[in-house]
């Protein structure tokens, strides 16, 4: 095999070694986002057309998340419990 072709294999395998490895990166996060999901079990329930995501006894006091669908709703929470908390009164 020529060098050519051996430097066109190797980068072929470093590529797809880095795609992989991202893929498993990301699938780490996902798992670690919906942990938090899991453990706090928040309320998930239909909103007029829409899916709601509620930590908390209300939307105004606790931290919510909507979406087209219960998925979309948990990320968008997740996301929103990232945030500071703008309802607090300390």
């Amino acid at each position: 095999m020529s060098k050519g072709f051996e430097q066109i294999e190797s980068n072929q395998r470093q590529f797809h070694f880095e795609m992989e490895h991202n893929a498993r990166l990301e699938l780490i996060f996902e798992q670690k986002e919906l942990f938090l999901f899991s453990t706090i079990r928040p309320k998930l329930f239909e909103d007029g057309n829409s899916w709601c995501c509620l930590y908390g006894d209300n939307i105004q006091e606790g931290v919510a998340g909507f979406g087209n669908s219960p998925i979309e709703s948990i990320y968008n929470w997740i996301e929103n419990m990232k945030k500071p908390n703008i309802n607090s009164h300390e």
